[in-house]
């Protein structure tokens, strides 16, 4: 099967978050098993990506194409994608595909992609990734953008694919007829977890005691992340465990300043460790090292990473405005109001049940083996490309 998939930033650019894994993984995937499989996507990240050659690049079995964006300022900062030769090529070859697979849909590659595939009759299907409703950052702009493209977009698809039930009921909200929606998950690669490194690395480098207990997050540094709260939750926390630090992994995304302050006013700055984005190798060794993985979002579709802490059988600590809490909690870990005294607590409870972390941890690996690796997604996404061709 020839199969497209349009994407505004993808790798090597893991630091734009769980979107780019997910598309690098499964068109991977994909292609291990005999499909044709192209990326069209941009030449953004932080800063430009460094390519030899644009067109026709082999990620892994994958051809990417990186356009060119006139501005990378406006991608940074606005979220405005601007690859004038995208619309070009896309009109040109659009035939040439067996179905399009467009992740998340307010930008201008899924405009052109849409366009051009309803118009010479292929399918295409879509992936918000927890972008349906127009909520949080750049609300009205987004809200703009669905009444001009956005919900013209949703109702041409053949198929839409929801992470949870939730989203699922956010795309009916949105006007989507029910009957077009698959719940589909994110996965990730079980083999990179069967050999992990012995533990001892990510302590080592940051001066982390055996004896110390360890928390970890891992995303991006956004104010929609709950870092502010994870901190004061911290904060708690060290009153009665102070034998604990936090480890806070992930690139600025315009959230480090106000949260470097926050550490400081509270006095924590020995007790907290910042060190950037980590990938592969060295987030693996963080992960190994952690007791306890907390996502405090207060908005999350899903936890790619939380995925990869329960395949390192590591539990979990999250809110409840995380959409994946309802299967977490009491099972792979548990799940707390978006407060700090209610996620200090839950926390605390896991850090003192030295049995109780340990079986959740098994539980988290069992699950993740069992519904949430990349073989068993693109299974069910390949059985979903071949009903609508």
């Amino acid at each position: 099967m020839k199969i497209l998939h349009i994407v505004p930033i993808y790798y090597p650019c893991l630091e734009a978050g769980g979107i780019v894994n997910a598309v690098y993984q499964l068109g991977k995937k994909q292609a291990e098993k005999g499909n044709d499989v192209i990326v069209f996507t941009t030449d953004s990240c932080s800063e430009r990506i460094k390519l030899n050659n644009r067109y026709d690049v082999d990620v892994e079995g994958v051809k990417v194409y990186y356009f060119k964006n006139l501005s990378n300022i406006l991608k940074t900062k606005f979220i405005i994608d601007t690859p004038y030769a995208l619309p070009f090529k896309m009109r040109k070859e659009i035939k040439k595909y067996d179905i399009v697979h467009i992740h998340e849909h307010r930008h201008s590659l899924a405009v052109a992609a849409s366009h051009y595939a309803k118009k010479n009759n292929i399918p295409y299907v879509l992936q918000a990734h927890g972008s349906v409703l127009p909520f949080f950052q750049k609300k009205r702009l987004k809200e703009i953008f669905d009444k001009i493209w956005g919900f013209k977009i949703l109702k041409n698809t053949s198929k839409l694919f929801a992470l949870t039930k939730i989203e699922k009921n956010q795309y009916i909200k949105m006007g989507v007829d029910e009957n077009k929606i698959e719940i589909v998950p994110l996965g990730i690669e079980l083999e990179e977890y069967s050999n992990l490194a012995p533990k001892g690395n990510f302590r080592k480098k940051y001066n982390i005691k055996d004896d110390e207990q360890l928390l970890l997050f891992i995303g991006r540094i956004n104010k929609i992340k709950g870092l502010d709260l994870l901190v004061n939750s911290f904060n708690i926390l060290n009153k009665t465990n102070p034998n604990v630090k936090l480890a806070i992994v992930g690139p600025d995304n315009g959230f480090l300043d106000e949260l470097k302050s926050l550490i400081k006013k509270l006095n924590l700055d020995n007790k907290i460790i910042i060190p950037g984005p980590l990938f592969e190798d060295s987030k693996k060794e963080a992960i190994i090292d952690s007791d306890i993985f907390v996502m405090p979002s207060q908005y999350e579709s899903f936890t790619t990473s939380g995925l990869e802490a329960m395949a390192c059988e590591k539990p979990v600590v999250l809110t409840k405005n995380n959409h994946i809490h309802t299967w977490v909690n009491n099972k792979t870990g548990l799940s707390a109001e978006y407060n700090a005294e209610d996620l200090s607590n839950k926390i605390k409870h896991l850090l003192d049940d030295k049995e109780l972390s340990e079986t959740m941890g098994s539980n988290g690996l069992k699950q993740v083996k069992k519904f949430y690796n990349w073989d068993s997604v693109e299974d069910q996404i390949m059985s979903i490309y071949k009903n609508i061709i």
